[in-house]
Order: structure tokens, then sequence, then C-alpha cells
């Protein structure tokens, strides 16, 4: 029996029971049965007015487990290899733990809040952590804008903040202390880097087909944003280096889609092993402290904006998306008058072929 619009009365064998019915955005019908008339009419309401708003959701999406609707969201962004890879470790060793069973309409800002401290107490680095946030984001603001939630449970998290990170150039000794100190099948690396200031995420994703040594170029096709696709000049001995690096693994032209660079059997360079088992130790040896492989893209470009070079030109060739990144490694040359005014005067005596930059 109606009772009122969208509101019914129905008999079963525990009484009276009172439905509300509504219309979804997309115009299939829902409802929701309830004990009393005043809950059903106060839902009935609800649902109206939220829907008047622009904010009523698929009550049928957001049954969806959190496991199951990640993904879909996955297929839509535009990642790089790499990205993908940090992420797929991320969501399988801690958002899936937290949160993949619960349906993604029932995750709450406490439960998020929760798993934050959790991974807090359990000695994660605030920048990891960050980075944790920063795969579970776009998954609820997808949700929201698909009208599966109304809020998105990752605003407001209180995160914590991270050190200020020490970074630091090195000067042409240190280079030449960790480039004698790394493993001899991986001197390719820091030479290269070093003489193109390359990312991480680019060098290891270049296939021999990027490489092109009578032009002494090398192309970067895969880079974390669109100006990071470019071409680099190359001085003809790091053409030279590359292209030793490429037949002493056994590999020639031919294996046009195989890394460009590998380990000594091969095999792809992955950043973790990488840096535990072959660039910390060489630093280490060294006596480099807090250095990280990124500070090699750092000396790279320091040594550009030292040397003179239009900012301009030092952008493009660092694949920076903004000028305003690389004036400010113009800025940070304060940070480090001696090495800086070493490498301004007395750049044409720099030992190292991996320092020289090309003239042309």
């Amino acid at each position: 029996m109606k009772k009122q619009a969208g509101v019914f009365e129905i008999q079963t064998k525990s009484g009276s029971r009172y439905i509300a019915k509504w219309r979804r955005i997309d115009g299939t019908q829902a409802s929701k049965t309830f004990r009393s008339y005043r809950d059903a009419v106060a839902h009935k309401r609800e649902v109206e007015t939220a829907k008047y708003r622009g904010h009523l959701i698929d009550d049928r999406r957001a049954k969806v487990k959190f496991e199951d609707f990640a993904p879909e969201v996955f297929t839509s962004l535009d990642h790089s290899k790499t990205t993908i890879r940090r992420r797929d470790g991320i969501m399988s060793k801690y958002l899936i733990p937290a949160f993949g069973s619960k349906a993604i309409g029932k995750i709450r800002h406490t439960d998020v809040q929760a798993a934050v401290n959790s991974w807090k107490k359990s000695g994660l680095a605030p920048r990891t952590i960050i980075n944790h946030m920063n795969v579970l984001r776009p998954i609820f603001n997808t949700a929201v804008l698909e009208d599966i939630i109304t809020r998105n449970p990752t605003h407001g998290i209180k995160i914590p903040q991270p050190k200020e990170v020490f970074r630091k150039p090195l000067n042409p000794e240190q280079c030449r202390s960790l480039i004698e100190a790394i493993d001899p099948a991986y001197t390719y690396s820091v030479h290269f880097v070093l003489a193109t200031g390359v990312r991480w995420g680019e060098f290891a994703s270049m296939k021999i087909c990027d490489f092109k040594p009578f032009k002494n170029l090398v192309s970067i096709t895969d880079s974390k944003t669109d100006a990071g696709v470019r071409e680099i000049e190359l001085d003809p001995e790091d053409s030279i280096r590359v292209s030793k690096h490429i037949a002493d693994t056994g590999r020639t032209g031919a294996n046009a889609q195989s890394p460009l660079f590998t380990s000594p059997n091969g095999m792809p360079l992955h950043y973790s092993n990488f840096r535990r088992r072959i660039f910390m130790p060489a630093c280490k040896e060294a006596g480099l402290n807090r250095v990280t492989f990124h500070d090699l893209r750092r000396t790279h470009a320091t040594m550009l904006v030292a040397e003179g070079h239009d900012p301009k030109v030092v952008q493009e060739r660092m694949g920076h998306r903004s000028i305003s990144t690389t004036l400010a490694i113009a800025t940070d040359q304060s940070a480090a008058p001696g090495l800086l005014a070493e490498v301004a005067h007395n750049a044409t005596q720099i030992a190292l072929t991996a320092l020289d930059i090309p003239r042309g």
C-alpha cells in the first residue's frame, strides 16, 4: 500500500515494513526497506535532496570492493613502466592489505588515517607514505567523479612531513672516486648519467634502437614528462663506451628492442637492486655519504649552468617541464661556491670525459 510518493507499506511475517523507492541518475530504480514509516520518508527526502544537489551516489558501484575498483582506475591512467611497477608494488604490499576487501563506498577518512598511522608506526619513511597516498588519492578522486562516493576520504589526512632532503652536486674529484669505486661492469652507468643528466627511469627504459652511434645521439622516448622526450647529443667517446657495453653483453644493433643498458649478463636493470648491490657500495668505498643516483643528474645540470649555458638550452637537455626548475639550479649555486667556482673557471681542465659537454 502506498503511503506517500515513493514510500510504500508492505506486510511481512514480522509485521509492517516500509519501502522507499527512487530513480538513480541513470534512470534505473532503487529501493531500501525500513522498519518505520518515519525512517523511510526521511531516507526518501535525503535521496531527493542529494539528487537535486548533484550528490546522489551510485549505490550499486559503491558496493564494489577496493581491490576490484582500483584496477579499473589504473587502466585510464597514462603511467610509465617504472611508475606502473612502483604503483603495483605499493598496491600489493600496502593498499590491498589495508583496503582490498572493503567496499569502495564504505572506506572512511578514519580508515585511511588509521592506515597512515600504522605505516608510520611500522617505520616507513614519510616520503614512502606520501608515495602510498599518491597512489591512493586518484582512486578515490575517480570514485567521486563517477558518483560512487561524495567525498574523497584521503582529503585532510595527516601525513608525516619528510625532512629536508640533502642534495649536493658532486665535484670533479668525487666523480673520479665514484667511477673508480664502482664495479667495472657498471662504470658505463656513472659515465653516461654524468654525461647526459638522464633520470633513472629514462636510463633504464632506453632501448638499443634509441642509440644512434654514427650521429652521437641518444633518444629519450619514455620519460615522466612530455618535456622529457628528447634527443641528447653525446661526446664521441661516450658513444664508444655505450657501443662497448652493448658488445660486452653479447648484443648488436639487431637487438633493437633490447634494453640499451643491462647487467653484465644482459638482464634489465632494476633500481632497488642496482642501488643496493652496485651504487651504494661504490659510494661507501669512495667515501661519499648521502649521495643518490639522482645526484649524478644534478651534477650534470649544475655543470651546464656553471659553464654559462643558456637556461633554455639546459632546460631542453635536462627535460625539465618548467624553466623554473632549471633556474632553481642556478639559484642553488650559492650553496656550494667552492665547487662551482672550480667548475666555472676550470671547466676545460676537467679530466673526466664524462663531464665534457659537446659543443656545437
